[in-house]
């Protein structure tokens, strides 16, 4: 019986999952204490060990997944869709801390072709108190601080206050040099508390490399503002199952493309100097996007404004381009999308 006790600690779940399930293995023992042929019990044995793999990786698929409803407002409403994230996030967990700050990321999710992700994380101050972490809390529909023993639900009075600007800690998704990388992340609390004890955090994130948007750098997530001179909360990113995209090609410019996913949208995009005047791409300019399906038509809106980003590829005498990426704070399947409209251009498969 011992062989299973050791699968039980090879496997990847909070502790308290684990616990339960060795008690439940001890109880199966109880209960066959007859003596049965070696077929019989090889049999049993093997059962017994399928089941306590389909119990463990049931029970810690449900905690996953509600972990992930916290970036999105329909999450709730398409459970399909986040099976389907939990099946391709990574399950690897890892660790950075240093004596004042430990993090450790449960799950990371991620979409090679947008360069964007998602990462559950446990934060925890272990000694500092004098700094925080500012994270929108999804519950609540607000800004909240999180600091060592207490949280302030009065985030954003607190956040204006320019006395507690230093305090601020501030996560940061780049290469292991980072350098040549823009990236920009949105923090959410899941108003939980994780096995570790630590609050239980989502981190949205995109990233781009300037000058070569299309490269797949390796990730590192580290906690900038922490005084971490000998570079202990930096860590490597687990890699995940990639997730789906669609492609659209504008019938205008072949070089201006579509990028779509359930999570979001990334478009490469040029426009004139005499429209866009300013060399950065401005959140207006994505309002009357249309995503045209067989029966319905769904806007920007509809798909809920999350965090955007962008990048100035090329400037010419007449023209900018960017690389803009935009999340979706309401899930969608895209693979229904017929095309996409954007500024009265139409954006082909």
């Amino acid at each position: 019986m011992s062989k299973y006790y050791d699968m039980v600690d090879k496997m990847n779940m909070p502790e308290g999952q684990r616990e339960k399930l060795r008690m439940e293995l001890m109880e199966q023992a109880a209960k066959k204490t007859k003596v049965r042929p070696v077929w019989q019990r090889y049999a049993v044995a093997a059962a017994l060990a399928l089941c306590l793999m389909t119990t463990a990786v049931t029970a810690y698929a449900a905690v996953r997944y509600q972990w992930f409803q916290m970036f999105f407002d329909n999450g709730e409403q398409k459970g399909g869709m986040l099976e389907e994230f939990v099946a391709k996030a990574s399950t690897e967990e890892v660790s950075a801390e240093n004596e004042n700050y430990k993090f450790t990321v449960l799950s990371h999710l991620y979409s090679k072709e947008q360069q964007m992700g998602m990462v559950i994380c446990s934060f925890q101050f272990l000694k500092e108190n004098e700094k925080f972490l500012a994270a929108n809390d999804r519950r609540r529909k607000e800004a909240v601080i999180l600091k060592r023993d207490t949280i302030i639900t009065e985030g954003q009075e607190f956040l204006e206050n320019e006395e507690n600007a230093a305090g601020w800690l501030n996560f940061k998704i780049a290469d292991k040099a980072h350098t040549e990388m823009l990236s920009a992340n949105t923090v959410y609390f899941a108003n939980e508390i994780a096995e570790d004890g630590g609050y239980l955090i989502g981190i949205r994130y995109n990233v781009s490399v300037e000058g070569a948007v299309n490269q797949e750098p390796e990730l590192y997530l580290s906690l900038e503002n922490a005084g971490d001179v000998e570079n202990k909360l930096n860590m490597r990113l687990p890699e995940s199952k990639d997730i789906e995209t669609v492609h659209f090609v504008s019938e205008r410019n072949s070089q201006d493309r579509i990028v779509i996913s359930p999570i979001g949208m990334s478009l490469t995009f040029t426009g004139d100097k005499a429209v866009y005047q300013d060399q950065i791409f401005e959140d207006e300019n994505l309002r009357n996007v249309k995503l045209v399906m067989k029966d319905s038509v769904k806007t920007m809106q509809d798909m809920g404004e999350g965090y955007e980003s962008s990048v100035l590829l090329k400037e010419t005498d007449t023209t900018y381009t960017w690389y803009v990426q935009k999340e979706f704070l309401n899930l969608e399947y895209v693979s229904g999308i017929d095309h996409i409209e954007l500024d009265g251009v139409a954006y082909q498969k």
